[in-house]
């Protein structure tokens, strides 16, 4: 397991937060935006535009979400409103 890696992200933009993964963690660090949004796309292909296929991210107040998937993937994060941080675990 690689050591985690703490992620800016700015305001109401896509941030790469993990590339090439098939599992792992994000732990929410920065709590003043009121809502983060992820989503991920197959590695390789254009990052997102949109938030067309996104979802939100730490839900009910959780702290923690987990990065599972069967292929390689990269994984995408922004937060609504304001700034946010979050910690990648790999």
């Amino acid at each position: 397991m690689a050591n985690p890696v703490v992620i800016e992200c700015p305001a109401e933009t896509w941030t790469k937060i993990a590339t090439e993964v098939m599992t792992g963690g994000i732990h929410k660090l920065l709590f003043t935006p009121g809502k983060y949004l992820q989503t991920y796309r197959e590695t390789g292909d254009p990052a997102p535009t949109g938030n067309d296929d996104a979802a939100e991210l730490f839900e009910t107040d959780s702290t923690f979400e987990a990065i599972s998937s069967a292929i390689f993937i990269d994984v995408y994060v922004k937060p609504v409103s304001a700034a946010g941080k979050v910690r990648v675990d790999l």
